[in-house]
């Protein structure tokens, strides 16, 4: 029998025995590209550094959301494809895959829906976060890529609870919330801002995980990235989960927070649907 000692989001993730590897990367990354004498040589040599990595970056710099003509063969083309200004993207896409690769059986989502879901609001936070300037473009590109995190966290700990239950989407905006909280007290939110905390991403990435729910709730200094995940998450909603019943537009109360407009919406919906079909 596998049961948390204590029902808490941080209980569970450090109960689990097999989550992926720390990313560490990320945080070794962010501090090279902002020393003095980063260069693509170097930051190569730190991504090999990681096991199972370099083929990643291989794959997804040759995405069509990366790809920019002839395939290329290794880390250092695909970083010196993307230059200085978007290695961290590349990285963190590359991260995220490794990430979000397997199906949740707990939630009856298959690996290539999960990843659909992760790029499609990675892609649309970012949007965001470029067109209001309120917030840092690579903090809302990561937050969304590694916003469903702990839905793949509380996967791995009903696969060992004899009794866990099928978890059923709500649709936007609480998603699985409702029937995670019947269940153990709290939500899939709650899971993966424990999860990246655990390891070691920033306060700014953590919290708006933590809240993507509900993020007027949230400290004042994160609550604008926070409503900015909050509204990127209904366009994954609308470009990647069909069967899921949404609102005609997020709360106002986000998207303002996000720094978009309703009579803007449209125009943002035309780029994140041309954007995310790479």
């Amino acid at each position: 029998m596998f049961a948390l000692s204590k029902a808490t989001p941080e209980a569970l993730v450090r109960q689990l025995r097999d989550l992926p590897p720390a990313p560490k990367i990320l945080q070794k990354l962010q501090k090279l590209i902002s020393s003095d004498h980063a260069s693509m040589d170097m930051i190569a040599d730190l991504v090999v550094l990681e096991p199972g990595l370099s083929g990643r970056i291989v794959q997804m710099a040759n995405s069509t959301h990366f790809s920019r003509g002839a395939a290329i063969q290794t880390p250092l083309e695909g970083i010196q494809r993307v230059g200085l200004t978007g290695v961290k993207e590349l990285v963190t896409y590359a991260v995220a895959s490794n990430l979000v690769g397997r199906p949740l059986k707990a939630y009856g989502l298959d690996a290539n829906t999960l990843w659909n879901r992760a790029v499609c609001c990675g892609i649309a936070a970012g949007y965001l976060a470029q067109k209001s300037g309120f917030v840092d473009y690579d903090d809302a590109y990561t937050a969304g890529l590694m916003h469903g995190l702990g839905l793949m966290a509380i996967d791995r700990y009903a696969a060992k609870h004899s009794k866990a239950p099928q978890l059923r989407s709500s649709g936007y905006p609480v998603d699985f919330a409702p029937a995670e909280r019947s269940w153990l007290g709290f939500s899939h939110a709650s899971a993966g801002g424990a999860l990246l905390q655990l390891w070691g991403f920033s306060d700014a990435v953590v919290t708006a995980v933590n809240f993507q729910l509900a993020p007027e709730d949230a400290p004042e200094e994160h609550r604008p990235l926070c409503m900015t995940l909050a509204t990127a998450r209904w366009a994954r909603s609308l470009l990647c989960v069909k069967d899921e019943i949404i609102p005609e537009l997020p709360i106002p109360e986000w998207l303002e927070g996000a720094g978009i407009t309703q009579d803007e919406f449209n125009d943002w919906l035309s780029v994140s649907g041309n954007s995310s079909t790479g």
